[in-house]
């Protein structure tokens, strides 16, 4: 029994250094290298806009992409699963990309053909990469997600230098996207035949594609708000100095995006048990983290803005702590709810981003309109620290029921 939880625990050890790994290649090239040329190629005003509209296309692919692959990783546990379940999600998906792709321009009063193609092209493969890396998570192979994140990084890398013929920015973001599926058709099983075939739990695999889908969203839309509600309420130039002053925190928050993978791997293949004891000992541990994460990235935030950005370095000071802050928390409440998949039901995901939602609109955004840039850094805090207390809350409560029921079996 020793030498198994020995093996399991080395096994997933080297798991989740591959799945660093594969993250921190990944940010290290977006925002080291491709976000900083970019910046510098546009102009700060201009690349307001860039940042706004790749959010957009994040929120669908966080939204949806991420969500077709923790539910099916979820149905391998718990149900049948098919190739054509979730072909037909992301065609769902493609289609509604396009009214996003029409109003997330209008928006910004920048719609027109050849623009509309671009940005939903680009909308549509990103969905269908984020979903990709299912099969390295659903069947625990971890260096092939570490080498799938290799080839979208060398993607974006010779995307960046087709930008100099192109002079356009979406086709450096397609071209790392286009790789990454490249590399799940070649290594993987999710994009082969039977394409159509679903399986016979179709109709539950829809229902909770639907519930985590939902629950996604509304995180992702929150998690990119600063950059499409500083576009639409403050202006393009606050995009930039929100998202330089916050990168820090975002890059080192990130990290947990690979430990959530490699959670939920694990919880969903073997047996392990939370208690109530257990899950109070980790949300603690994580708020701990998530204040010394916080003090150590607004030290960093000096020298790496001051080099990478050091156009808007002077405006972005004030914001150093309380942005980073702000973006640990949330990410680190999403650890917290990844835990919580394992041992409760999709539709307790989507309570509690529904619940972070309504504390956004209640607090962010009328102190976005009414203090600006500074209402938003503050306002995001508040809600992220909402949504990290809720979370910790409920998990306690449903973990307190399941003891319950167990003891009631055995009497």
């Amino acid at each position: 029994m020793k030498s198994n939880n020995k093996k399991l625990v080395l096994n997933a050890s080297k798991d989740f250094i591959f799945s660093v790994l594969a993250l921190v290649i990944y940010n290290g090239v977006l925002q080291l290298l491709i976000y900083p040329r970019l910046e510098t190629y546009v102009g700060a005003d201009a690349f307001g806009t860039v940042l706004y509209l790749i959010s957009a296309v994040s929120i669908m692919g966080a939204g949806f992409g991420t969500a077709g692959s923790y539910s099916r990783m979820v149905a391998k546990k718990d149900r049948t699963e098919a190739n054509g379940d979730y072909n037909l999600f992301l065609l769902i998906i493609t289609l509604i990309s396009i009214p996003v792709t029409i109003g997330s321009l209008i928006a910004i009063h920048s719609l027109d053909l050849i623009q509309f193609i671009w940005v939903f092209v680009l909308m549509a493969i990103t969905v269908a990469r984020y979903y990709s890396d299912v099969e390295y998570r659903m069947n625990i192979k971890f260096l092939d997600y570490f080498l799938f994140f290799t080839s979208v990084s060398l993607g974006y890398i010779l995307g960046l230098r087709l930008y100099r013929y192109t002079g356009n920015w979406v086709i450096t973001i397609l071209t790392g996207e286009v790789f990454g599926i490249i590399y799940t058709v070649v290594r993987g099983r999710i994009f082969r035949a039977p394409f159509t075939e679903i399986s016979s739990s179709f109709k539950e695999n829809m229902k909770s594609l639907f519930f985590i889908s939902a629950s996604n969203l509304l995180g992702a839309l929150i998690l990119h708000s600063d950059r499409i509600l500083l576009r639409l309420a403050v202006g393009s130039r606050e995009v930039t100095i929100y998202y330089t002053a916050s990168l820090v925190g975002k890059i080192v928050a990130m990290l947990t995006t690979p430990l959530n993978g490699v959670i939920i791997s694990y919880l969903t293949n073997y047996k392990i048990e939370l208690n109530k004891k257990r899950f109070g000992i980790i949300a603690a541990a994580f708020l701990v983290l998530t204040v010394i994460g916080a003090i150590c990235c607004t030290g960093v935030s000096y020298l790496f803005v001051q080099i990478m950005y050091p156009d808007v370095f002077e405006e972005t000071v004030p914001y150093f702590f309380v942005a980073n802050l702000g973006q640990i928390l949330y990410f680190i409440s999403g650890s917290l709810m990844v835990i919580i998949m394992s041992f409760s039901a999709e539709k307790l995901q989507l309570l509690i981003n529904a619940v972070y939602a309504v504390a956004f609109c209640i607090v962010v955004i009328p102190m976005t309109y009414t203090l600006g840039l500074p209402g938003i850094a503050y306002g995001l805090v508040i809600v992220n620290l909402v949504r990290f207390g809720f979370t910790m809350i409920l998990g306690m409560k449903k973990l307190n029921k399941i003891q319950k029921e167990a003891v009631s079996t055995d009497n």
